[in-house]
């Protein structure tokens, strides 16, 4: 099972980078950041915006993995976020994950002043949305051309199937406010479906899910054997990736974070593959 983290712009920025270079520190794979305009559970919090979170993490970090879980559509043009995203490919050393999302957080609508879709409007517009990224990000006017895997989040016929046909790797949070039982319940459905889908379209789509408070909800950091019941029993349901919060605390119940088994979990995980050298390596 894999491991990757996610970390919310909700600290300040010093703690903040030592929050990037203590993960980096621990060896975790890939870090990510959340692309809204705020915490939508506590709009007055102080936020930073995610792509310059993004573009700091390449400098501050030399091996993880990065990006946004996810960027959605509700705030980014396609053109506009390919070429954002493949210049911060390019200067991160190849290092991007780029995640994207239909997006539907109100605090977004309410701020952008975008249209709160409907359901199926969402998921039409999103398809059109996601082609016209893909698209974008093989089109040779936009150089450099570092490599940029996708990640497509979300559930539903019309997410599986543009994971199934675009994806490195699809993305779930399973819902808001379900049991453990609930959630796997619906990751084991969702993914079932995805491999219907892959078989279609002869590709291989790697299976991750988002756990966290108010999501599905875990305690997987109350003990060593709480940790490995945890990802033993998603890894069971199909899943080959879990995404967690940092600091464990985030997204947590109060009371279920014990000292030193989120250390000793990404201490177990092989290490991560090794990023090409960055323009900014040349003239350092």
């Amino acid at each position: 099972m894999k491991l990757g983290v996610i970390t919310l712009q909700n600290a300040p920025w010093p703690e903040l980078v030592d929050r990037w270079r203590r993960l980096e520190e621990l060896g975790v794979e890939t870090i990510w950041v959340a692309d809204h305009l705020g915490n939508w559970r506590h709009p007055g919090q102080p936020w930073f915006e995610a792509w310059s979170c993004i573009t700091a993490l390449a400098h501050l970090t030399t091996r993880p993995r990065i990006g946004p879980l996810v960027s959605p559509m509700t705030l980014r043009n396609p053109a506009v976020l390919a070429r954002t995203a493949l210049t911060v490919a390019e200067l991160s050393g190849g290092r991007l994950e780029l995640g994207v999302g239909s997006g539907g957080a109100a605090y977004d609508h309410e701020l952008t002043q975008v249209p709160k879709w409907e359901p199926k409007e969402r998921a039409a517009l999103f398809a059109d949305w996601v082609a016209r990224l893909v698209a974008l990000l093989a089109d040779d006017r936009l150089q450099p051309k570092a490599p940029v895997p996708l990640t497509i989040a979300g559930r539903g016929p019309t997410v599986l199937r543009l994971a199934a046909r675009h994806a490195a790797r699809w993305n779930t949070f399973g819902g808001v406010g379900l049991t453990p039982e609930e959630g796997l319940k619906r990751g084991r459905e969702d993914v079932g479906r995805l491999d219907e889908l892959c078989a279609e379209t002869g590709r291989t789509v790697l299976r991750s899910a988002l756990i966290g408070y108010p999501f599905v909800a875990e305690t997987p950091w109350r003990s060593d054997d709480a940790f490995d019941d945890f990802a033993g029993r998603w890894q069971d349901a199909g899943f080959e990736e879990l995404v967690v919060y940092y600091p464990p605390e985030t997204g947590m119940p109060g009371g279920t974070v014990s000292p030193g088994v989120f250390e000793r979990a990404f201490a177990a995980q092989p290490p991560g593959p090794r990023r090409r050298a960055s323009p900014a390596d040349a003239g350092s």
